[in-house]
């Protein structure tokens, strides 16, 4: 298994690229459809990046894979293929890049912490989909725990570490107290849950939402705020403050008329594909703050906390690869006790229905041992006759994890009672008292 990483991020890509690249629809199966050698793919969608996970078999062609997927991903975004590139990272490194997207390392604000989350929507996606392999999963629940982890023992997910919560300081500048603040949300997606607690924590309480999905009223109830049918919105932007928009659906839903006849406002525009024109910004009664204001505006992160949080993540996926590793012989394990279960049960087959001495069930465990190790001596024997002494010897001691030396010293070769004819055999190179000469 090789998980492939290929992105459209905040870090190498112009926003307004990822918010064309992130309209594809069905990506996730698709992709499973047109790549043969998938065995799963998740797809990450965020404010600030369109990532696509592949497991594939260590053996695929990973320039082969990444051509196919930039091609179908120009096609079901209507882009030009030419105009489509992604960055690629597969193996170990892109192991790194998952649990550290995961952690809100690769984050426009870094240590977010709703990257945990829209990571664990995206693998749900895929499951729902039939599209989250075995590993994938596994991969993503780890990457998911890891997060926490980082998140606990440095410190970087701390208060202010969200585009939310950086977005809500910059338009705090252009607003009187909280606490007297009219917040008016447009849409109620991703962004619109972590905005009202954000709001909540910094004191506001007058918060409505309205949604062109009909969702506001549930929306709102969950969570004590208003809600705005959409015959009240030109008041209700005209009365707010702050309006702040999540909806993310493409198409603008707050146009320059729209704020034109609203009261002197703040807009923070949390989608990524706008949800306000961009002509709003030349208003002069409305402060545009979006994601390319809070990306050139972020904090920078503690060094020490960062230092230590690629320290997790390294040893995280270190851990989870040795994991992989022991896995991968899953079928090797089922096969070898499958095959010793089965001559067991042959064995006491042997046995009959009749009550055994202590003497019969001696006999019979022997003759088990003679039957699991019969094909071990005759490959040993073939090793000595073909020379492969020592590649017999070192594959001996990784299977039972015997001492190389003990097995040629014949230091662990007690006597047993197999069969008459192995008392013959000699131990440990000393030939035995009745051997007279070479012919004998």
């Amino acid at each position: 298994m090789t998980i492939h990483v290929l992105s459209a991020d905040h870090r190498y890509t112009p926003l307004d690229d990822i918010a064309r690249l992130s309209s594809a629809d069905d990506l996730g199966p698709t992709l499973t459809r047109s790549l043969p050698n998938a065995r799963g793919v998740m797809v990450l969608r965020t404010c600030n990046r369109v990532t696509i996970y592949v497991d594939a078999p260590a053996s695929a062609d990973p320039h082969a894979l990444k051509d196919a997927v930039e091609r179908e991903l120009a096609q079901a975004s209507h882009a030009q293929r030419e105009d489509v590139h992604l960055r690629h990272l597969w193996g170990r490194d892109g192991l790194v890049d998952l649990f550290s997207t995961a952690a809100g390392l690769e984050s426009m604000v870094i240590g977010e912490r709703e990257i945990a989350g829209q990571m664990r929507r995206a693998a749900r996606t895929a499951w729902e989909d039939g599209t989250l392999s075995c590993d994938l999963g596994r991969a993503a629940e780890r990457a998911s725990a890891t997060s926490r982890r980082v998140a606990t023992e440095t410190g970087l997910a701390g208060a202010g570490r969200s585009v939310v919560a950086v977005g809500l300081d910059m338009a705090a500048a252009h607003l009187g107290p909280w606490v007297d603040t009219r917040v008016l949300i447009v849409g109620t997606g991703a962004y619109a849950g972590a905005t009202v607690s954000a709001l909540h924590a910094l004191g506001a309480s007058d918060v409505s939402v309205y949604s062109t999905s009909g969702r506001a009223r549930e929306f709102a109830e969950g969570r004590g705020i208003g809600w705005v049918d959409a015959a009240d919105l030109p008041s209700a932007l005209k009365r707010a403050d702050l309006v702040v928009t999540c909806r993310g659906l493409g198409s603008p839903v707050l146009t320059r008329d729209m704020a034109a006849q609203a009261g002197h406002t703040v807009v923070l525009d949390l989608a990524l594909m706008r949800d306000t024109e961009s002509s709003v910004a030349s208003l002069p009664n409305v402060t545009l703050i979006d994601l390319p204001t809070i990306q050139a505006s972020v904090p920078a992160a503690d060094a020490d906390a960062l230092t230590r949080a690629r320290a997790i993540i390294d040893e995280e996926v270190s851990s989870f690869e040795r994991g992989l590793g022991a896995r991968s012989m899953d079928p090797v394990v089922r096969h070898l006790r499958s095959r010793v279960f089965r001559i067991v049960e042959e064995e006491i087959d042997r046995l009959g229905e009749d009550p055994l001495s202590t003497d019969d069930a001696a006999r019979a465990l022997r003759h088990l041992a003679a039957r699991l190790i019969h094909n071990p001596t005759v490959m040993a024997r073939r090793a000595g006759e073909e020379s492969q002494q020592e590649r017999y010897l070192e594959a001996l001691g990784v299977v039972l994890g015997i001492d190389e030396t003990a097995l040629i010293s014949g230091d662990d070769a007690t006597p047993h009672a197999f069969s008459p004819g192995d008392h013959s055999r000699s131990r440990g190179g000393v030939c035995p008292h009745n051997v007279h000469t070479l012919g004998a």
